[in-house]
């Protein structure tokens, strides 16, 4: 009998809808790359939760300008986790992080679709929901 497990291929993506939260400023990390970070609300059986989104690169250059509390949009993109070393209370620890990759965000707003090479895009309604 064979003990070894069946190695499947895995697909690498995700994709979330709700309403632009809280939008913090378009801020440099420590590389001086230009980062966004919003909370993205969403409807939880009755309960709202709020995940954070952080943009980078592209994305921050074409939509920074263009997010508004409230818009409705779809995040897709792909996901890929690291440690980061935090200090906190004067202990030092590993934390895993998940970092976006691939980012495309649909503005159902403004009918727009911004992806993380800078392209944007208008929806075509009937296609595109």
């Amino acid at each position: 009998m064979n003990n070894e497990k069946e190695t499947r291929n895995s697909v690498n993506k995700f994709e979330l809808e709700g309403n632009v939260g809280t939008i913090h400023d378009v801020y440099k990390n420590s590389n001086g790359k230009e980062m966004l970070r919003f909370d993205l609300c969403q409807n939880n059986n009755g309960n709202s939760q709020f995940v954070p989104i952080v943009l980078r690169g592209k994305l921050v250059e074409t939509y920074a300008e263009e997010i508004e509390k409230g818009n409705w949009i779809t995040v897709k993109g792909r996901i890929s986790t690291y440690f980061k070393e935090i200090e906190k209370d004067g202990k030092s620890f590993k934390e895993k992080n998940i970092e976006i990759l691939g980012f495309e965000i649909k503005d159902r707003t403004h009918n727009k679709i911004y992806t993380s090479n800078g392209e944007i895009k208008n929806m075509i309604d009937n296609l595109e929901r």
